[in-house]
């Protein structure tokens, strides 16, 4: 798999294209932001011109009607020179406040709206009054359009349009203005973000040379200084960048772990002749590459031949006594098959028996380089062995005996137990009514006594037989056995065992296990406070091989001080008096499991109780002695 690098040359012109690219984003911005400006700049100077028109546009409408009253007054002809100007000038300022106006239609009908209304008032109040007064008798009738008020109502319609049109321009400006203040300040914004982003970036690119390169190229060469001088103690900085820095650090890596696999010959050559074994290794044309001085002792090789041999061939190294396994075994451990075998090499005192192991060598392709060869002496351990066997075989036989005089112990100490329990009955039936006060409580702890002692008997009876008298194994459905053992064991009415779903079909001893879970279910049952409340649950768990059962009861719990106490035998945590029992119950129950190679163990449930895990294999194929 090819490796994720981040090359240097990349990087840095990855940074370099990021600050060309902030350099064309900022210049693009500043330059939509100048056309920004541009056009907002050019829509407030033409919202000025036509303010501009309109305030020419009133002033000739105002000359017309300052020349036409001013000859109403006068009489004079010279009186309508500011009227003849107002007319010429105003046709020629209504075009153009019609080009400045442009496609802006609500403007354009305001002002065709205000024209109307001037040119009403020219047609029948202002070429009336011409017209009228340049005859003397219809003088009266001139004045009389001028004093009935439809020019004034003609010329207030005419300034309210141009106001419409006035306000609306002063408003366009109000806007334009602001559109210029902002453009101008994002221009500033532009300039001043992609300036400081260029700087950051300068700093971050300085920044990364010199931690990802000039630090780094520093601390290789003082490590290339202390490797030169044969300390292969100094660590290898930089050997996680992915970069070219990354790559020079593993290459002085290798460079060092050259001068470590140098010195480590040399200490596995020291190490292997001071080794109680002889070590070989063979070349695939059954040559010597490497022999240890534990030949030299047990071989007519000498020193100097040991510490040369690399090269020379089995046959001509060993001329006197035959190189051990260098027939069948060596050819079937060159073709690539470990090889084990046992030979003796003559001593002084009598023969010594040695193991023999060969071990191919193959390169990454598969192709066997040679073998590796250990010859070790096993005569003592040999003999270590003999002597364990027979201490077995011993120890089985003292278990055998143990478990007998167990079981003749318990057998036997019944019966005079029985005898004691009929005499008490007999001394208890001659005595009748004689039989009170403390006579009767002793009587009846004699007999307390005497069944606690019968029960101890049994049970350590049962202790030293769990899990040996169950030799057949089959599949066993745990939810049935469960339910079957709340049937047999009948607890209290009231007292509830519930066997759940996850309860699996397992192959196993059935009576080991049903002891087992027959033991924990009657202890909770045993000891529950409030038997007539009483829950018992009991469930399961895939842990692989094994699953974890768990006996979950609602009761007073066990505390943690004594959870391990409990297993011992004949540990009870309330008096006999008070509960019979042995305190072997939770004994043989450690016993039967562990003989199935699981573990148990107590901890408290979610209602306060006590909770007992177990493991049992899933599948059990032979039988645990």
């Amino acid at each position: 798999m090819r490796e994720n690098t981040y090359s240097l040359n990349r990087t840095f012109g990855f940074a370099i294209a990021v600050i060309g690219l902030i350099a064309l984003v900022g210049s693009g911005g500043v330059l939509i932001t100048l056309s920004q400006l541009h056009s907002a700049t050019a829509s407030r100077f033409r919202s000025s011109q036509i303010i501009a028109g309109l305030s020419a546009i009133r002033n000739e409408m105002l000359n017309q009607e300052t020349g036409a009253r001013g000859y109403l007054l006068t009489g004079r002809r010279t009186s309508l020179e500011p009227y003849e100007e107002g007319q010429r000038n105003f046709d020629h300022s209504i075009a153009e406040l019609k080009d400045l106006l442009g496609t802006n239609q609500p403007q354009l009908d305001a002002l065709e709206e205000a024209e109307k209304a001037a040119r009403n008032w020219q047609r029948q109040v202002g070429a009336v009054i011409v017209r009228d007064m340049a005859y003397p008798t219809a003088r009266d009738h001139a004045r009389s359009i001028e004093a009935d008020g439809q020019g004034k109502a003609m010329f207030d319609t005419f300034r309210a349009r141009l106001a419409t049109i006035e306000q609306r321009e002063q408003d366009s400006l109000v806007v334009q203005t602001r559109l210029v203040t902002r453009a101008e300040e994002t221009a500033r914004f532009t300039l001043w973000a992609s300036l400081i982003l260029t700087l950051l970036i300068s700093l971050g690119v300085a920044l990364a040379l010199s931690r990802y390169v000039a630090r780094p190229l520093v601390g290789l060469t003082e490590t290339m200084r202390r490797l030169v001088a044969r300390d292969t103690s100094v660590s290898i900085p930089s050997l996680n960048h992915r970069n070219e820095v990354g790559a020079m650090a593993r290459a002085v890596a290798v460079f060092k772990d050259s001068l470590i696999e140098l010195d480590r010959t040399s200490v596995l050559r020291v190490t292997a002749d001071t080794m109680p074994a002889m070590i070989a290794y063979i070349e695939a044309d059954r040559s010597i590459g490497f022999l240890n001085e534990e030949f030299a002792r047990r071989f007519s090789v000498t020193t100097e031949d040991v510490a040369h041999v690399s090269g020379r061939d089995l046959d001509q190294l060993f001329p006197q006594r035959t190189f051990p396994g260098a027939g069948e075994e060596l050819q079937a451990a060159l073709s690539g098959e470990e090889v084990r075998f046992a030979f003796q090499l003559p001593d002084a005192a009598s023969p010594r028996d040695f193991e023999g192991y060969f071990r191919p060598h193959r390169a990454n392709s598969g192709r066997i380089l040679g073998v590796v060869a250990l010859f070790t002496d096993v005569t003592d351990r040999k003999e270590i062995d003999q002597k364990l066997r027979h201490q077995a075989h011993d120890l089985q036989r003292s278990n055998a005996e143990l478990e007998q005089f167990a079981y003749v112990a318990s057998h036997d100490l019944k019966a005079p137990l029985r005898g004691i329990e009929n005499l008490a009955s007999w001394i208890e039936e001659d005595l009748g009514d004689k039989l009170e006060g403390d006579t009767r409580t002793n009587m009846d702890l004699l007999k307390s006594r005497v069944r606690r002692l019968e029960s101890l008997l049994s049970d350590l009876l049962a202790y030293s037989r769990a899990g040996r008298d169950d030799n057949v194994i089959r599949e066993v459905d745990t939810r049935a056995l469960v339910s079957d053992l709340a049937a047999l064991i009948s607890p209290p009415e009231g007292f509830r065992i519930e066997a759940d779903a996850s309860l699996p079909t397992i192959v196993t001893p059935q009576a080991a296990l049903t002891q087992t879970l027959q033991n924990l279910i009657g202890n909770a049952v045993k000891h529950h406070p409030d038997p007539f409340h009483g829950l018992i649950q009991v469930k399961a768990r895939s842990l692989g091989t094994m699953y974890e059962f768990t006996v979950s009861d609602n009761g007073a719990g066990i505390p943690e001080q004594f959870r391990e106490r409990v297993f011992g035998m004949f540990q009870t945590l309330k008096p006999r008096d008070e509960v019979e029992g042995s305190g072997m119950g939770l004994a043989i129950v450690r016993k039967l499991v562990e003989r199935q190679s699981g573990q148990v163990w107590l901890s408290e449930n979610e209602a306060g109780g006590l909770t007992v895990h177990f493991t049992w294999p899933a599948i059990c194929k032979e039988q645990r002695a």
